[in-house]
């Protein structure tokens, strides 16, 4: 019998969840990663060329090997004698004026193309004027690795100073793996608008009814709520908050949640967002924020600066919500938590060890430090609980089913979030890359089924990027997602100076 990670006749058969994302490509979602990172000065991309084949190309086999289909239908990682390095690269020079939207241009367009199965599955983008320096795109499917991998290798290739490193086999540098009240009547078009949204809403309504009652619940409550008025939503808010469990049954909460996440649904409303997505796609990133000023605020309310950052996320959202009018009190992401132990030196053959929790993020709070409070609820339950132990278990169970019932599996459990939220706590010293300072990190997750957008939250020498990869048609000026937790995040900023003050 066959296992995951055997070896024959130099083949290694894939790992159960390296197969299942091999699988779950479709046209306007591919399982690709795409990391990036950019430098001031232009790179010499001959030394880029001799630093990457010697840290990623020489010593993981992946890079050199295509995958194959066995004789049970199964998949395997085949290494090939005639290709490469140097024809997985592809350099461009980018159009004038070469600043933030030139390249975002770039990588969207990218985000689309398919990595050919005949060949290995990961191509570099080198590209020349960006700023007046360099920029590389580094995609790479996920069958070759989970996120956090994708992570190390990348920091693989980089440098504690701009002199050039001694041969080394891995990254060094430690890793951690992974604002709308309700729409009032008397806003802007008033009942009139909110009546004509909601007609526009129970078609999509009635889709997700099937694949996620809950979502679908959740959604018919808050439209009627913000047509006849929010006592409701006031009347919750009033309630204090509850004594803290004992240990001993500190996860029950969490895992009666995650019962209800698997078998009826989470609350993720219907939305603007909501649809089938198509192959235009849009990026954004943000300007950087100061870790030091997001660690203040953190300690100020006794939180994690992952629970300011996520608090910022659903502001974000809350105010992208308001301004497209859009009703929606709670939306749902899937968030990649690593299952295995951090190693610096990275194991050989990589691949996945990951699941996905669900988090329900409000929407509906004007206030950033009750937002706050609900996030720090909400993620308290998830790591008080079992989630990410059931959800790798039910991925498991997936990969073994036929082809087209994990599909339609999957699909139907992705379906029951907007997309997937990742936060990679990077290095916080500067590195360089073949001499060059590395001035910014991004990183895209691939989404999958129908869901509309991958959000990165990526920190590097003291600075917080957040960098967004949306559906070009359902998401809508999508820069104001990104640019919106700046400002979330400067809100809160205040309120929490104002309130020490």
């Amino acid at each position: 019998m066959e296992v995951s990670g055997q070896v024959t006749d130099g083949r290694r058969r894939l790992g159960v969840q390296d197969a299942l994302w091999l699988e779950m490509d479709k046209p306007g979602n591919l399982m690709v990663v795409d990391s990036l990172f950019w430098t001031r000065e232009p790179i010499d991309w001959e030394a880029w060329t001799a630093v990457a084949t010697e840290r990623l190309w020489d010593r993981f086999p992946v890079f050199r090997s295509v995958v194959v289909r066995g004789e049970d239908g199964g998949w395997w990682w085949e290494e090939r004698s005639d290709v490469r390095f140097e024809d997985r690269q592809e350099r461009v020079v980018l159009a004038e004026p070469g600043g933030d939207a030139e390249l975002q241009e770039l990588i969207a367009s990218r985000r689309t193309v398919p990595l050919d199965r005949d060949e290995p599955l990961w191509r570099a983008v080198l590209v020349d004027n960006y700023r007046g320096g360099s920029a590389v795109l580094f995609r790479a499917h996920h069958a070759i690795a989970d996120g956090i991998r994708m992570v190390q290798l990348t920091l693989s290739v980089f440098d504690p100073g701009p002199e050039e490193a001694a041969p080394r086999p891995a990254a060094s540098v430690p890793v951690a793996s992974g604002a709308n009240s309700p729409v009032d009547a008397a806003a802007p078009g008033g009942v009139a608008t909110l009546a004509a949204g909601a007609v526009r809403t129970s078609a999509r309504l009635a889709r997700s009814a099937v694949t996620n009652p809950v979502g679908a619940a959740h959604s018919t409550v808050t439209v009627t709520q913000s047509v006849l008025g929010s006592a409701a939503s006031r009347a919750r808010s009033a309630l204090g908050r509850r004594p803290d469990l004992p240990p001993v049954l500190a996860g029950v909460p969490g895992d009666l949640d995650t019962v209800r996440k698997l078998t009826l649904g989470t609350r993720n409303d219907t939305a603007r967002w909501t649809g089938s997505v198509g192959q235009l796609k849009a990026i954004a990133w943000s300007p950087p924020i100061a870790l030091d000023d997001v660690k203040a605020v953190a300690r100020a309310h006794a939180a994690t600066v992952n629970d300011v950052l996520v608090t910022c996320v659903a502001q974000s959202l809350h105010d992208y919500l308001r301004r497209h009018r859009t009703v929606c009190h709670s939306v749902t992401w899937d968030v990649p938590v690593n299952l295995v132990p951090f190693d610096p030196g990275l194991p050989v053959e990589l691949g996945n060890s990951f699941a996905l929790v669900q988090l329900e993020l409000p929407t509906h709070l004007d206030d950033p430090l009750r937002t706050l409070g609900v996030v720090r609820r909400r993620m308290g339950r998830i790591k008080a609980g079992h989630e990410a132990a059931v959800d790798y278990g039910v991925q498991a169970l997936i990969s073994r089913m036929s082809t087209r019932v994990y599909r339609f599996t999957v699909d139907l459990l992705a379906n029951r979030a907007i997309g997937v939220l990742t936060d990679v706590p990077g290095p916080q010293v500067p590195l360089y890359v073949a001499g060059r300072r590395i001035e910014g990190m991004m990183g895209w997750a691939p989404t999958t089924a129908d869901q509309v957008m991958s959000f990165t939250i990526y920190s590097y020498d003291g600075k917080v990027f957040v960098g967004i990869a949306a559906d070009a048609a359902l998401v809508p000026d999508h820069e104001q997602v990104v640019d919106g937790f700046v400002d979330a995040f400067g809100r809160l900023e205040s309120l929490t100076a104002g309130r020490s003050g």
